[in-house]
């Protein structure tokens, strides 16, 4: 009733107290974008007042509030109760089930997101550190260069994908053990990956 009298006859703007969204409509609705204002320039008054040294423009702070509210949307949207297949409206117990299935596959596709960034920073960092040995003793050839060329080219040969991942991580209370996966078509390297990784260690000013 307040959001139809604001935007469709005289009445009263958002209590900027309470502030609650119109979560019906998006984000550029009247009634939501007087309440995404309202936020901005409390966010730009705040950021004043705390004297913080990085300052963001307006249209930096707006785009992300628009996202926020997208997100807020989302969550809203999802939990709605949903028409089933036969006409009827979910349970509260068929709508909680949902809702638990969708987390579940959430978290699922996080630790593999998170998986893959590490696998990723692991190439990267272990291509670094041989590109850096191997330039290092090619400018003075010392007798181990053909070792470390031969792990240069291992690695690179490898790519991202060979890399393996052997963090853990704990979500809602739970440890998630990842266990190193085992390629059929690549023998045990565990102690070369090792003679690189040390040279992370040992080098770590440069690495």
């Amino acid at each position: 009733a307040d959001v139809c009298a604001y935007e469709y006859e005289d009445g009263p703007s958002p209590d900027t107290d309470n502030v609650t969204f119109d979560l019906t409509w998006n984000h550029s609705s009247p009634w939501n974008s007087f309440i995404l204002s309202f936020l901005l320039r409390k966010f730009q008054a705040h950021c004043v007042q705390e004297a913080w040294p990085i300052k963001k423009n307006d249209d930096y702070i707006e785009e992300a509030l628009h996202e926020c509210y997208k997100r807020l949307r989302t969550l809203w949207k999802n939990a709605r109760p949903k028409l089933m297949a036969k006409g009827l409206m979910e349970t509260p117990a068929e709508q909680e089930a949902q809702l638990v299935e969708e987390n579940l596959l959430q978290g699922k596709e996080s630790r593999q997101a998170t998986h893959r960034r590490n696998v990723g920073i692991k190439y990267s960092r272990r291509k670094a550190i041989l590109d850096h040995i191997v330039a290092t003793k090619s400018e003075v050839p010392d007798d181990d260069l053909r070792s470390w060329q031969w792990l240069q080219h291992l690695i690179n040969s490898l790519g991202e994908h060979g890399m393996s991942s052997e963090e853990s991580s704990v979500e809602n209370g739970i440890e998630n053990v990842l266990q190193v996966k085992r390629m059929e078509w690549r023998r045990n390297i565990d102690k070369e990956l090792d003679i690189i990784d040390l040279q992370r260690i040992l080098d770590k000013d440069i690495f």
